[in-house]
């Protein structure tokens, strides 16, 4: 069962759209960074400077804004597919509801994350290929916003930005989670996926200023933790503890969603 529902998922043709998309993201999100105008201009720019500029640096920065709506692309309204259609009741003669829905979960949190570290991961030659290494620079412009300290981006720079890649693929799998929950209770399927959009934007802006830097963490900036921990709920444990939150939300979701389809 897992292996036909990860099949589905990673054979799809939304999948390689979403990567598509993800790629495009991250190549706006740096554009601000590529004028014509900086050929004249006798600066260094680091290549790594290019890639954070797609997760946060940017001022045409989309994958902190739009990742809620793509992470629903790759597979998220396949259950309701299968349920509307019923393909759901035909692979229950086959197999248990239990086994079904652990790997229908699976394939869903699993198709986000690859459909957003792939071109993330990507990303980083590209950006090797744009820039420079002109440490000297980076230290005096830069340095003071890296996380850890400077030897470990100097070193490992690299795996620094590899961080950044896998922080950003978690957040958009547990947003898939949470989109895949809603699918199966939320009668509109469309609307299904733009509430965890709206959720995302109404966290980060009102309920962060209400309550805390407990919704702050949207903004893909592990580094922020890093300099304010302070001011988060639990340190450095704020991220992964809000994004297991949401995938269990969505997991309670999905699972009660289910059981009530089933007996209706």
């Amino acid at each position: 069962m897992v292996r036909t529902e990860l099949k589905r998922a990673f054979c799809s043709t939304p999948f390689w759209v979403t990567c598509a998309i993800t790629l495009l993201m991250l190549a706006f999100g740096s554009s601000d960074y590529l004028p014509s105008s900086y050929a004249t201009i006798q600066h260094s720019r680091p290549w790594w400077i290019y890639y954070f500029h797609a997760f946060f640096l940017g001022m045409n920065t989309m994958l902190p804004v739009f990742f809620p709506i793509v992470a629903m692309i790759p597979y998220v309204l396949s259950y309701r597919r299968d349920r509307d259609s019923g393909y759901r009741q035909l692979i229950l003669l086959k197999a248990s509801r239990k086994s079904y829905l652990a790997a229908k979960a699976l394939a869903v949190g699993s198709s986000a994350f690859v459909a957003t570290l792939l071109p993330c991961l990507a990303w980083i030659p590209v950006c090797r290929l744009l820039g420079d290494t002109d440490w000297d620079y980076a230290n005096q412009y830069y340095g003071h916003e890296f996380l850890f300290a400077p030897s470990f981006y100097e070193e490992h720079v690299v795996l620094y930005c590899i961080m950044y890649a896998f922080h950003a693929a978690l957040l958009v799998a547990a947003f898939a989670i949470l989109g895949l929950g809603l699918s199966a209770v939320v009668k509109n399927r469309y609307l299904a996926l733009l509430l965890p959009f709206c959720y995302a934007i109404f966290s980060s802006s009102i309920l962060s200023s209400l309550i805390g830097k407990w919704f702050a963490v949207l903004d893909m900036m592990p580094l922020q933790m890093y300099y304010y921990k302070e001011a988060y709920p639990l340190g450095y444990w704020t991220i992964p503890i809000y994004e297991a939150v949401l995938i269990a939300v969505g997991l309670a979701l999905y699972w009660g969603g289910d059981y009530h389809a089933g007996k209706a």
